[in-house]
């Protein structure tokens, strides 16, 4: 017998098993990267992330997945290769015209939200820096072309999104704001409760 699952569930797994499928499509110039070879750091990442959302949220991305197979699109190379104007300009000046426009309402969204999320990832710097100290650098300042930071990471992730999506997201995280949440750190409790801890505390204290 089938266990039913929830509708949010239902709407990650879907998203998970076509963001892997786009991800092993990733073309890098240095070759095949190692992460595109562990499918369980890829659903514990990613599906930390998920779990912070609604599910209106959820659906609009998936749709947004579902729209660029349609189209032939590939929206999680396109997502690492916007990464690169900071982490690689160079690369970046030569592949820059191969990928989608972005327009102004995009760009103004993908800002605004950035802004927010960086400060809750500061917080939560303060509050855990040993287990923040594992994780990604937090400005685009001390990108390298091996190792993006989280502002560099969000700018590329949210501009894969559709503006209907980004515009879902940015009303949810200023809820968040007013009510006082910190979507930074629910992230990080989920990952580090699927890799076996119990809790953050628990985790900096282990380190």
């Amino acid at each position: 017998m089938e266990i039913e699952i929830s509708k949010k569930e239902s709407f990650i797994r879907q998203i998970l098993k076509r963001e892997w499928e786009f991800f092993q499509n990733v073309h890098h110039t240095e070759g095949r990267a190692e992460c595109q070879d562990n499918p369980q750091e890829f659903e514990i990442m990613r599906r930390s992330q998920w779990e912070t959302l609604p599910d209106e949220i959820l659906e609009s991305y998936l749709e947004d997945l579902i729209l660029a197979k349609h189209h032939g699109e590939n929206i999680v190379q396109d997502k690492y290769a916007r990464m690169m104007k900071y982490s690689s300009p160079k690369e970046y000046e030569i592949i820059k015209e191969y990928l989608p426009k972005i327009s102004q309402e995009k760009e103004e969204l993908v800002q605004k939200i950035v802004e927010i999320y960086l400060h809750w990832e500061e917080e939560i710097i303060k509050k855990y820096p040993k287990v923040t100290s594992k994780g990604r650098p937090l400005y685009s300042k001390y990108d390298t072309p091996n190792y993006t930071s989280i502002e560099t990471y969000l700018k590329g992730e949210l501009s894969s999104y559709s503006v209907k999506t980004l515009k879902l997201y940015y009303e949810y995280i200023q809820s968040c704001v007013t009510n006082n949440i910190n979507l930074a750190e629910n992230n990080l409790e989920n990952i580090v409760l699927e890799k076996g801890y119990s809790s953050i505390e628990e985790a900096e204290e282990s380190l």
